[in-house]
């Protein structure tokens, strides 16, 4: 069974980076056992002026966290490097052995957050050597607050899919966290079929594909559902996401170009949708 013991959190020293600790009671039922805290100081900073003022205030805060944590019972280290932060997180999580990376993004629909994503976030999605955890939160009257993955200590995870040997990756990792997870929506989206009688022979392809992951899913004792529906796959998912707490999927569909790619389906859900979404890559 796949835990994430050890993980692996990319923090800035933007607002809502310390609701990313409000993860730990999730990441707790997911396994974790150890913490590596990063924060990367671009390599012009460091070169000419070290660390501001400002990230000195922001490091004491982590500090203060870190002591904290280690008191729960956890292993808390912490890294600042100086470098690319994208080269820097991904180096870390090879030598450390990271199960996980936790980064963060605002999510809310806006085109503020669409740009932020554009930069430090998606690149280290696409060079990340293991599953990415995107947070996600709510800003009112100023305030960040992360929107929680477990309800009522159990999951409801939207599981979007292509039938790509990569979507079929997403649903067997799934399969491994049956005993956290309260109910799958098991979706496939039409994005193609020239004619009424083409699309209603997709559909029915794709409803009995379905069907075999709901029954492995209901062998496990989980609730599912199963969603089929025709239009650009990234609004279709983020549309379809209803009560679900999580969207797990892959970075990549079908075809042979590794990461994620602007304007992929999961590009869109990452940077368009307002729930978590965790990332995975091909084995």
């Amino acid at each position: 069974m796949r835990m994430f013991k050890h993980v692996l959190v990319a923090l800035d020293f933007s607002g809502p980076a310390m609701e990313l600790f409000s993860s730990i009671s999730d990441l707790k039922k997911l396994g974790l056992e150890e913490l590596l805290l990063v924060h990367v100081v671009r390599v012009e900073l460091g070169a000419q002026d070290g660390i501001s003022p400002v990230q000195l205030k922001f490091l004491d805060k982590v500090k203060k966290k870190k002591t904290e944590l280690e008191k729960e019972g956890l292993q808390v280290n912490i890294e600042v490097p100086v470098g690319a932060a994208p080269e820097e997180i991904k180096k870390l999580a090879i030598e450390r052995k990271a199960d996980l990376i936790l980064i963060g993004s605002i999510g809310e629909s806006s085109r503020v957050r669409e740009l932020f994503l554009g930069s430090t976030v998606a690149d280290v999605i696409r060079v990340a050597p293991v599953p990415v955890l995107i947070e996600k939160y709510k800003t009112e009257k100023k305030q960040a607050s992360r929107i929680p993955i477990f309800k009522d200590k159990l999951a409801q995870v939207l599981l979007p899919t292509d039938f790509s040997s990569s979507a079929e990756h997403v649903y067997n990792e799934m399969l491994n966290f049956a005993d956290k997870l309260h109910k799958v929506v098991l979706l496939h989206v039409i994005d193609k079929g020239d004619t009424a009688e083409k699309i209603r022979k997709v559909e029915q392809e794709a409803r009995e594909h379905l069907g075999e992951w709901e029954k492995r899913f209901a062998e496990k004792g989980i609730e599912t559902e199963i969603l089929i529906k025709t239009g650009p796959p990234g609004q279709q998912i983020i549309s379809s996401s209803g009560d679900s707490t999580l969207i797990a999927l892959s970075r990549r569909g079908r075809g042979r170009l590794a990461g994620l790619l602007i304007g992929s389906t999961a590009d869109q859900v990452i940077r368009r949708g307002s729930l978590p979404v965790l990332l995975f890559g091909k084995k």
